[in-house]
């Protein structure tokens, strides 16, 4: 099976191991392009342009940005497996082992040549979801791991991964056709998982990474900051760096310490209506709650296909 795998690239720490980790890739033919240095948007829009445009030259598509290393030399056969056994599939999603976090995070997306992406003015949300004839499987939590997340970030990795987080959980100056409640929620969490890793571990990039959020939180930072090549970015933090842990952790001080004023932090920083749109998504979710029971249960019987790589028998679901 053909692979070609695309890489966004804004000069983190871990191009080459992730450039290695594809080289090591056993049972798959494989291509790697690495798309580097250009504004967010315009990356993205190059990435998928170039799947479309390819479809006769390669069977499957992942994108793979640079923070992320391959966790084995038959990911990529495995995928494969997984696209063969599972009829129809055209969108595969692997939940990744993310550092931030110290947990699993969504993660990394596989494709088949029939995806399609239509045109996506969004600056902030610029992974949409394909269109496609097919179906879409979601593995949150794959085992063996699949994919390592940020393994070894620098300070401004890890900055600007606070940065973005927040602006996807408040989504301050969008207009409504952009706002995305779930993604708001989503992010959210995550950031609540940063914060209480760092506080386990007192890593100093951590720090960096909750104070790039704060900033965003408390309408210190522009949507401009979202392209990692802003100079309000760069300006933001080199007035960071210059800062002892210590010293980052008494500006978060009681905004971080409780969850209660984490959540105020959080409203005020989305202001009333994207609060009521996460709101009424979140009731939304709580009566739709049965069938995604359902739904999650299906998806994880066909997640265990993961684990049997080389297995035979094809599976209609």
């Amino acid at each position: 099976m053909r692979f070609l795998i695309l890489t966004l690239a804004s000069g983190e720490n871990e191009l080459e191991a992730c450039r290695s980790s594809v080289t090591a890739q056993c049972g798959v033919s494989t291509e790697h392009r690495v798309i580097s240095n250009l504004p967010k948007s315009e990356a993205h829009a190059r990435l998928y342009g170039t799947i479309m445009s390819e479809g006769d030259r390669f069977d499957r598509f992942v994108k793979l940005d640079a923070d992320m290393v391959l966790a084995g030399d038959d990911v990529l056969e495995r995928i494969a497996a997984l696209f063969d056994r599972v009829q129809g599939l055209d969108h595969l999603v692997l939940g990744v082992a993310d550092w931030y976090t110290d947990g699993d995070i969504i993660g990394v997306h596989a494709f088949s040549r029939r995806a399609r992406w239509l045109p996506n003015p969004s600056g902030l949300f610029t992974d949409p979801d394909p269109v496609f004839p097919g179906r879409k499987l979601v593995i949150e939590h794959p085992r063996p791991i699949a994919v390592l997340h940020g393994p070894d970030p620098s300070p401004v990795q890890a900055f600007y991964f606070g940065v973005h987080r927040a602006m996807k959980a408040c989504q301050r100056d969008l207009i409504d056709a952009e706002r995305q409640p779930f993604s708001a929620r989503t992010n959210w969490r995550t950031l609540g998982r940063l914060w209480h890793h760092y506080r386990r571990s007192g890593d100093y990039r951590l720090a960096l990474a909750v104070y790039g959020a704060d900033l965003v939180l408390c309408g210190k930072l522009p949507m401009a900051a979202v392209d990692r090549q802003s100079p309000e970015l760069a300006q933001a933090f080199r007035a960071a760096e210059q800062l002892e842990e210590e010293e980052i952790r008494r500006r978060l001080g009681s905004r971080w310490s409780r969850g209660l004023a984490r959540q105020l932090l959080w409203r005020r920083a989305m202001g009333p209506g994207m609060a009521f749109r996460v709101v009424g998504r979140f009731l939304r979710d709580g009566l739709a709650a049965p069938l995604r029971l359902v739904r999650r249960h299906h998806q994880r019987r066909v997640a265990r296909l993961w684990n049997d790589p080389v297995g035979t028998s094809r599976t209609k679901r």
